[in-house]
């Protein structure tokens, strides 16, 4: 089953090319009320009750529509569930990028042991207005020099609670992620970014700073530990890696949160990246966007999420 977001926050259901109007069908409205452009936790957390009803709706297809008639949107839960992204996650990615930023060569092993040695995950929270979905066009400030790409999986939570074990793990749904990112202040170019003992994380959290989708993909049995993804620009294969690379599991991520937080329905953990993207060739390198380029996530099981680079050079 693929869910999407579409027209000004609609629920949909996509079929076969087409998207059928969960919200105008009220087959739910017990746990989606209105127009379905409501949040989806009390759908997430009623799942059991909510499968039957959709399952009928997208086998009849009544009230269909062409998807190319809806204009998708990031198909977020609600936008202020929590959006948690895992760094330097891909031993392969660390290392090159480590190595363009200080100089210095590094193993995977470096990146490995961190978890071995029994120490935390880390990462960054992603602002949830900062994210958009497929066909948007995405850019950063005017002043930006270095901007880049990365393919993610994401997870949405099923469930969740207060000290959960990495085995408590629940999954409601997965979609496609590109977490773009300005590397000016990470290659020593403009103006600093970030200062002080924490860490605003801008570089990750700016207006279309990350997209999402098309579609979130439920109760398809897609093993979140062995999902490709790969990342396009212009056509050209920039990333092609499996979240079987991840140093840190969801489960095991979900499960140190927890111990701080209580994690909840809707919530959502993005993988980390793999090999291959522009700053692992420095700052001198040829793998920048541009004004123009069109970026391709690919996520095995969810389908391509598209974005055009907007022209941001010039204000």
């Amino acid at each position: 089953m693929k869910l999407v977001r579409f027209d000004g926050g609609k629920t949909g259901l996509l079929v076969d090319g087409n998207v059928i109007d969960v919200g105008a069908s009220g087959v739910i409205s017990a746990y989606l009320p209105g127009d379905g452009t409501g949040n989806w936790n009390g759908m997430i957390a009623n799942w059991d009750a909510v499968r039957g009803p959709l399952q009928a709706l997208e086998a009849n297809g009544a009230g269909a529509v062409p998807l190319a008639s809806v204009r998708l949107e990031a198909p977020l839960p609600d936008r202020r569930n929590r959006i948690i992204a895992l760094g330097a996650n891909v031993a392969a990615h660390a290392v090159n990028a480590f190595k363009a930023i200080t100089g210095e060569d590094f193993t995977a092993d470096h990146f490995e042991k961190d978890q071995r040695d029994g120490l935390p995950p880390w990462g960054f929270l992603i602002m949830p207005e900062t994210v958009v979905g497929t066909g948007v066009e995405v850019k950063p400030e005017a002043s930006v020099q270095k901007f880049d790409y990365e393919s993610e999986a994401a997870i949405i939570l099923a469930g969740g609670g207060r000290r959960m074990g990495a085995d408590d793990l629940k999954v409601w749904g997965v979609t496609a992620w590109n977490d773009l990112s300005i590397r000016d202040g990470r290659m020593g170019v403009g103006p600093p970014i970030h200062r002080g003992a924490f860490n605003w994380a801008m570089e990750k959290n700016f207006d279309t700073g990350n997209a999402c989708g098309p579609c979130v993909v439920v109760d398809e049995d897609i093993d979140i530990d062995n999902i490709r993804c790969v990342t396009r620009v212009n056509g050209e294969v920039r990333q092609d890696w499996n979240t079987t690379d991840m140093i840190y599991g969801f489960g095991e991520t979900v499960a140190f949160l927890s111990q701080y937080i209580e994690m909840g329905p809707g919530d959502i953990i993005l993988s980390g990246t793999g090999e291959g993207t522009a700053i692992e060739a420095g700052v001198d390198g040829d793998r920048w966007l541009k004004p123009g380029d069109r970026i391709e996530v690919e996520v095995a099981g969810v389908g391509v999420l598209e974005n055009t680079v907007g022209d941001w050079q010039n204000g």
